[in-house]
């Protein structure tokens, strides 16, 4: 009869830490699409920001405004974006590049890293019917 209570403990021992590596490493895949989705959505913001301004100049200033509070909603840090304004002519296609870091130190899985650097790419076309 004990020798059933002592192995019970042990399976108890050897499969916890198996048990609370993948509950911690589904979390920190979550928190990874998380921030993934969001630095989507603030290049495709910055993206169309950039498109939709009157000028070159304010082109990078409201993309950059944009980009930067939505990625501040996801927690992401270190940002960075680069547009490619082209010609700004009417139709032209304005194309931009942000990345960013996740942090994943929480979930200590071995062979994860404490942050990854992710990126994004959009583009967007400016109004063929717009105005100066």
């Amino acid at each position: 009869m004990t020798c059933q209570r002592g192995q019970a403990l042990a399976e108890v021992a050897l499969c916890l830490p198996i048990v609370l590596t993948l509950a911690l490493g589904s979390v920190a895949v979550a928190r990874v699409a998380d921030a993934r989705g969001g630095l989507d959505a603030a290049t495709a913001a910055a993206a169309q920001a950039a498109a939709r301004a009157p000028a070159p100049a304010s082109a990078a200033g409201a993309a950059g405004g944009v980009f930067e509070a939505s990625v501040a909603a996801y927690g992401l840090t270190a940002p960075s974006l680069a547009l490619d304004l082209g010609s700004f002519a009417r139709g032209a296609q304005i194309s931009a590049a942000g990345s960013a870091q996740v942090d994943i130190g929480f979930a200590p899985v071995p062979g994860l890293p404490q942050r990854l650097t992710l990126s994004s790419r959009a583009s967007a076309r400016v109004e063929p019917w717009r105005s100066r």
